[in-house]
């Protein structure tokens, strides 16, 4: 009780410690219930709002002080489409991507503010035999990305202007790892799952905010990089596994970096659990045992930079905050005393690790997350009255919308630790970051409907419609 008492004050006065900045507001003329994502163009300083209904796709358009300047909408059937998979955008032109409600089709749907004109236009899209791994928007182009079933051949369909384009990755030359240590093609790898670990999808791992501890918990990830895609797979407790993908040619790259070894004999253990996170270029592991946490820094020609080793009993001196434990809420935590909860909590649970660089700083998340809850969706959790059920997390806003709701109905135990850009340890307490200014204004203000987090001149903001204001408001937060 007394941990929980000390906890609570410190949130306290973490939240009389910043004020979240309203920056504008505006009073839409239609106030019901909609999904909303975002697309920011930095170029011209324009941000622009796409609010769906059930029968319409309206976007407004914001300028630099995101007071509105401009509103196109375009009707829809759900006869004709079905889901949005994504965007890609040509100077003022917006293309919106929609799953077509024949399988063989997209439609992409134009909005021109240049000549103030909303158009739709259906495209086939027949990939036979193979499956879709994954859906990300890479400097305004659109891709889709297959995998041919039982191969190594991965396909990808790039959208811009409303065209499509296919280019081949032929990877058969390539081996991958499975968890039992076969070599097995690319299609075996991805299709691989447990029901008791985040093995089932490619989540997609974007700079927009940084990834939660539950985000980051997936074994199979997607970063981007410039005008490269970086695969990453931890489905072997051995190895994390990277593909990479240059999009301005096509050509393929592979790498195997080791993972800290846990000699079998040395602890009394039953589990072992693995998992990695890529930040500015470099790639961090952990490795547990119910008795031992290992971390290893290294760059991406697989150099370590770092290792770091907890054991019980040990005390955490690389941590910059309590030992934090949630229960599905910020609210709803207390503090745990000792390290061998970290340790024994983390290897229990599944171990992940998140963060993010910043000012010569990498701020980074370690801990653990329960295991995934059979039959549950995250939409609907903290950040009430959003829905999302038509837009895909392959926009980045929507993705951002995910993160911040993934705690939702979750077990987590983490700590804050803080290193130089050599990863030397940074002593004093863990610096509050955007994303968790966000996430605790989100949970204190339920009052907030049709949400949109997105990430402008490098500052994080938050849209949604007070239904105590009736009044479409933005808010500001800086590190």
């Amino acid at each position: 009780m007394q941990n929980r008492y000390f906890l609570f004050l410190s949130l306290f006065s973490f939240v009389l410690g910043f004020s979240q900045e309203k920056i504008s507001s505006f009073f839409p003329k239609d106030q019901g219930r909609k999904d909303v994502f975002t697309i920011v163009n930095e170029s011209d300083k324009k941000t622009t709002l796409f609010f769906i209904d059930k029968k319409s796709l309206k976007a407004s358009q914001f300028d630099e002080n995101l007071k509105l300047k401009d509103t196109l909408s375009i009707t829809f059937s759900k006869k004709d489409v079905d889901d949005i998979i994504g965007y890609s955008r040509s100077e003022n032109q917006y293309f919106i991507y929609w799953n077509g409600s024949n399988s063989n089709e997209i439609v992409a749907q134009c909005f021109d503010f240049q000549i103030k004109k909303a158009t739709s236009l259906p495209t086939p899209f027949d990939i036979g035999k193979e499956k879709i791994i994954d859906k990300v928007t890479v400097n305004n182009v659109f891709y889709i990305i297959t995998v041919l079933k039982d191969s190594s051949v991965l396909n990808f369909y790039s959208f811009i202007d409303g065209k499509q384009e296919k280019k081949v990755v032929d990877c058969s030359e390539m081996k991958f790892l499975s968890n039992s240590n076969k070599m097995v093609s690319f299609w075996e790898l991805y299709k691989e799952k447990s029901i008791l670990v985040y093995h089932d999808v490619i989540k997609n791992i974007s700079d927009e905010t940084p990834a939660s501890l539950v985000l980051s918990t997936n074994k199979k990830k997607a970063y981007i990089n410039g005008n490269k895609l970086r695969f990453t797979f931890d489905v072997n407790e051995k190895f994390t596994q990277m593909l990479t993908i240059d999009l301005s040619n096509f050509k393929a790259s592979q790498k195997a970096y080791s993972k800290p070894i846990i000699k079998v004999g040395d602890y009394d253990y039953d589990i072992i659990g693995s998992n990695s996170f890529l930040v500015n270029n470099v790639l961090i592991q952990i490795k547990s045992s119910p008795k031992v946490l290992h971390l290893s820094v290294k760059d991406l020609e697989g150099n370590e930079i770092k290792n770091i080793s907890l054991t019980e009993g040990m005390p955490v001196d690389f941590k910059n905050s309590e030992i934090i434990q949630e229960n599905g809420s910020i609210k709803d935590s207390r503090i745990l005393d000792k390290s061998n909860q970290l340790i024994r909590k983390t290897n229990n649970l599944n171990p992940s690790i998140s963060g993010y660089y910043n000012d010569n700083k990498y701020h980074l998340v370690i801990g653990g997350v329960s295991n995934p809850q059979q039959n549950s969706v995250i939409l609907g959790g903290i950040i009430g009255g959003f829905t999302g059920a038509l837009i895909a997390s392959a926009i980045s806003s929507n993705y951002s919308v995910d993160n911040l709701n993934s705690y939702s109905n979750k077990k987590v135990v983490y700590i804050y630790s803080t290193f130089d850009k050599d990863f030397n340890h940074i002593e004093g307490d863990s610096q509050k970051s955007a994303f968790d200014k966000l996430r605790l204004f989100v949970e204190e203000n339920t009052n907030f409907t049709n949400q949109t987090i997105f990430k402008f001149d490098s500052k994080l903001f938050f849209g949604g419609f007070d239904k105590n204001t009736k009044e479409y408001s933005f808010y500001k937060f800086e590190e």
